[in-house]
């Protein structure tokens, strides 16, 4: 399950629609906000804003892996716009969740502080026979994102109260955000930084003594600190005059100290890329 955390997680943490197109076109909104980027303004008329579709999806077996799958994965989420923008919403990768204080500024300066629960996704599967494996996790998150016009910077702080990697992690963004054309197109593009604290990257990147015997590789400890940095980008588009839209997210990332030097990273330059096509309800 790890490709749908990437996948709808970027997979969709970037910045949403320009805060003056959202009341053109809502939905599109709907569309951006659910890759993980802010709202900033209102969707017109107060409602829940709802898309459906298929994508295809492209990512890492397993962090540091250099094996990708390719999947066909569903697409849905559900969104309550009023006139500051997005209020509730309901999908996979932010789950459920809402805002709880939105402030906003007349020269388009927003800043959104919300909260959500969330599955986490991020795991390590069999493909090391013998390394201890990491489920799906149950994540609480505090959510803050600030910006204007073209810039928005989001935080997402999230710790596990399942199952999962049972840690605690903090990802931080900056986008650059512009229009493409008049017909409700949008790009988002800048760079992204993931910290963990010790108890995540030690269920990502650490080999205990029990696996290290059954799997040949050094015992391995990772402490806290930075995972990784890169760069992400998300372009959508209308198709035609329909109510259907063509959405893309990229991401490359690398690998940092004690998760690059971990036995288990055959790669430390990570990639991601989904294509997905949505129609709104």
């Amino acid at each position: 399950m790890y490709w749908i955390r990437w996948g709808l997680g970027v997979v969709f943490c970037l910045a949403s629609v320009l805060p003056a197109q959202a009341q053109e076109d809502a939905n599109s909104a709907a569309v951006a906000a659910s890759s993980g980027l802010p709202s900033a303004a209102g969707g017109g008329a107060s409602g829940w804003r709802n898309q459906y579709g298929l994508g295809v999806i492209a990512n890492p077996k397993f962090v540091g892996s250099d094996d990708y799958n390719q999947r066909l994965i569903p697409y849905f989420d559900f969104r309550y716009f009023d006139d500051k923008g997005a209020k509730y919403f309901a999908n996979v990768p932010q789950g459920v969740g809402g805002y709880f204080y939105r402030g906003r500024a007349g020269d388009g300066g927003f800043i959104n502080i919300g909260a959500a629960l969330a599955p986490g996704f991020n795991v390590r599967d069999d493909s090391i026979e013998g390394l201890d494996e990491v489920g799906v996790s149950a994540e609480a998150r505090l959510l803050v994102e600030a910006g204007g016009q073209r810039w928005a910077a989001s935080l997402t702080a999230g710790q596990d109260v399942g199952s999962g990697h049972e840690g605690a992690y903090l990802d931080l963004s900056l986008a650059y955000r512009g229009r493409i054309g008049n017909a409700g197109g949008f790009y988002a593009v800048g760079p992204v930084l993931r910290l963990g604290d010790s108890t995540y990257k030690d269920a990502l990147f650490g080999v205990s003594p029990s696996s290290a015997a059954a799997t040949g590789l050094p015992a391995y400890e990772a402490d806290a600190g930075v995972e990784r940095a890169g760069v992400q980008g998300l372009v959508s588009l209308p198709i035609g005059k329909s109510a259907w839209r063509w959405t893309t997210v990229f991401r490359a990332s690398q690998l940092l100290d004690n998760a690059a030097d971990s036995p288990i990273v055959i790669d430390e330059t990570q990639f991601f890329f989904i294509a997905a096509v949505t129609r709104s309800f």
